[in-house]
C-alpha cells in the first residue's frame, strides 16, 4: 500500500498548515500568530464535531433534520470538474454535489490501490465540508469572521484588516474528520488525486510533507 505512509502523516496540524498556506494573505499573517490560527480553527472543528455527534447519528440524519436539499449535479463544464466537487450555496438551504467530480476523484483513487476510497464515501467526505459551511453560516458563525483579522495593507496612516478565509476549512476538515471517524485529515485527499490521476508523484507529495513539518517545527 504506498499510500499508507502518507495517509498516516496527514494529521490535522499539518494538512491545516497545508490549507493555511493556500489563504491569499498567508504571507502577511505574523509567525507568532501561526498556531493561533492553526488551533482556533482545530478546536473549532473539534467542538463543532463533538456537539452535533451528541445529538445525531449521521451527516445525512443532520442535512433531514435542517431540511438541507441535496441535489447531485451531472452536467459540468471539464474546467469545472474536480475544481467543483460540493458546493453549500448560502442563502438556499442547498448542497450540490457534482458527480462527474467524484467519479474522477473514485478513478484516481483506484489506481493507487485505494479502494475503501469508493463513489460512496467518497460523496459522504464532501458533503460533511459542506454540511460544516451550512453550520458555520447558520448556527456558529463563520471561523474566519470569529477569529482576529490581519493588516494586510499598510500605507503609512492607512490600514486595512482582512480575515484569514482559510481558516474555514481548516475547521471543515476537522470536523469531517471526527463526525465520519476517518484515521486522516481529508485535506490530503486533494494531494493524493493530483498523484492518481498523474500529476505529480508520491516523491514530491513526501517532500510536501517534509516541508510542512518543518515549517510547524520553525514555529515552535
Amino acid at each position: 500500500m504506498p499510500y499508507k505512509n502518507i495517509l498516516e502523516r496527514a494529521g490535522d496540524r499539518v494538512m491545516s498548515m497545508a490549507e493555511l498556506m493556500e489563504d491569499n494573505s498567508f504571507k502577511k499573517i505574523p509567525r507568532n500568530k501561526i498556531e493561533y490560527f492553526i488551533d482556533e480553527s482545530i478546536n473549532i472543528g473539534n467542538e463543532t464535531a463533538n456537539n452535533f455527534l451528541n445529538k445525531y447519528s449521521s451527516i445525512e440524519g443532520i442535512c433531514e433534520h435542517k431540511k438541507i436539499e441535496i441535489k447531485i449535479e451531472t452536467e459540468e463544464y471539464d474546467f469545472e470538474t474536480v475544481r467543483l466537487r460540493g458546493e453549500y450555496k448560502e442563502g438556499k438551504e442547498k448542497i450540490i454535489m457534482y458527480k462527474r467530480s467524484m467519479k474522477r476523484m473514485e478513478e484516481a483513487y483506484k489506481k493507487l490501490g485505494m479502494d475503501f476510497l469508493n463513489y460512496d464515501n467518497i460523496y459522504k467526505i464532501l458533503l460533511a465540508h459542506e454540511l460544516f459551511h451550512y453550520i458555520e453560516s447558520k448556527e456558529i458563525g463563520k471561523i474566519y469572521e470569529k477569529l482576529e483579522q490581519i493588516y494586510v495593507i499598510k500605507l503609512g496612516p492607512l490600514k486595512r484588516l482582512f480575515p484569514i478565509q482559510k481558516t474555514s476549512d481548516i475547521g471543515a476538515n476537522v470536523f469531517v474528520k471526527h463526525v465520519l471517524d476517518l484515521s486522516f485529515n481529508p485535506k490530503i485527499l486533494n494531494y493524493l488525486y493530483f498523484w492518481g490521476s498523474g500529476l505529480v508523484d508520491k516523491n514530491r507529495i513526501l517532500n510536501y510533507l517534509d516541508e510542512l513539518d518543518e515549517n510547524l517545527m520553525y514555529l515552535s
